[in-house]
């Protein structure tokens, strides 16, 4: 009975997993349509289109008032950064011990930017954009022999039973002078911005065409992994409700 009960809760857990992952997926290809439904429009033109007009732009990014990157130092009208602490959690009931993380810091900042083609620059507010940065750090650093993480010349120790393995460090921006991608909203100032309806609002480090492919080899992983969870919850949750009726008929 127990054991019945146990297949079929992990069965709905994988289940309700695998419909998750197919809303992403959904997500991924809705991305790609409307990208594809979109017609590219020369950056001077922008202002003349209507007010509240899906309208998408490729070229060069300027920044008149560029940030600095708070890992990289690096001049960007973008980033976004991250540090975890990657450790191994002991168990007492079990034998081994598993790899895990927790996200000690992160953030980011934007400021407003132009997009500069051969017809001239149109102005583009990314407040509440969907970033696909640049990478620009991603480094481990394993832990000292005392496994804290010095801040400001004071380490800072955890737990006893947690072994710290060290801190992943990782930074995105988008940097001037460099190929972007923008996809939102005509605004009534004639910049580009949010769309007012919640609709998608996407700036991009890559061209429209990569990524387009990005979001389809997207699409495919997630619609294999849904699959595959999909397949071990119906699996578990018949082993389960066999129990069930083996329990009941037997009883």
């Amino acid at each position: 009975m127990v054991a019945s009960t146990i297949f079929l809760f992990f069965g709905v857990a994988l289940v309700a997993a695998g419909v998750i992952v197919l809303y992403f997926r959904a997500r991924e290809l809705g991305k790609a349509r409307l990208m594809r439904s979109v017609r590219t429009s020369l950056a001077a033109g922008v202002a003349e289109l209507p007010p509240g007009t899906p309208v998408e732009v490729a070229g060069t990014l300027r920044c008149e008032s560029p940030l600095s990157g708070e890992l990289s130092g690096e001049r960007c009208a973008h980033y976004s950064f991250r540090v975890t602490r990657e450790y191994l959690e002991h168990d007492d009931d079990r034998p081994g011990s598993d790899r895990r993380s927790e996200t000690l810091s992160s953030g980011g900042s934007s400021v407003p930017f132009a997009v500069e083609d051969a017809s001239g620059s149109v102005r583009v507010d990314p407040e509440g954009a969907e970033m696909d940065a640049r990478r620009v750090v991603d480094r481990f650093e394993k832990a000292g022999a005392e496994g804290g993480l010095s801040v400001g010349g004071l380490t800072i120790r955890f737990g006893g039973e947690e072994q710290t393995l060290g801190y992943r460090y990782t930074e995105d921006i988008l940097p001037p002078d460099a190929p972007v991608y923008v996809l939102g909203e005509v605004r009534a100032d004639g910049a580009i911005g949010r769309p007012s309806g919640g609709g998608r609002f996407l700036i991009s480090h890559r061209s429209e065409e990569e990524l387009g492919r990005a979001l389809a080899r997207n699409a495919r992983l997630l619609a294999l992994v849904s699959a595959g969870l999909l397949l071990m919850g119906l699996a578990f949750a018949a082993v389960g409700a066999a129990g069930f009726g083996g329990y009941i008929a037997f009883g």
